[in-house]
């Protein structure tokens, strides 16, 4: 019998937090071209107990640019500098 992998599988660190309703889950995974790749899952309680799950995959690669950009973001956040730069 083979094993049936689940969403869990392939795991090597996590982080969560949020609320009840609202939860954020930050993996990071191992592709099977052995690349490590982070998941970022916000998950959202529906009225009826449903769930619903939005993802966002960012790999190795893109990982430096996308950690710049959320520092250079919450940087101009923190100083009240707002405004869009690209």
């Amino acid at each position: 019998m083979q094993k049936q992998q689940t969403k869990l599988s392939g795991i090597l660190d996590s982080e969560m937090f949020g609320t009840d309703k609202t939860r954020y889950y930050f993996d990071i995974k191992k592709a099977k071209s052995n690349k490590h790749y982070l998941r970022i899952t916000r998950r959202d309680q529906q009225d009826t107990d449903l769930f619903k799950r939005t993802e966002i995959i960012l790999f190795e690669d893109d990982l430096v640019y996308f950690v710049e950009a959320v520092s250079m973001l919450l940087g101009r956040y923190s100083s009240g500098n707002m405004g869009i730069s690209c």
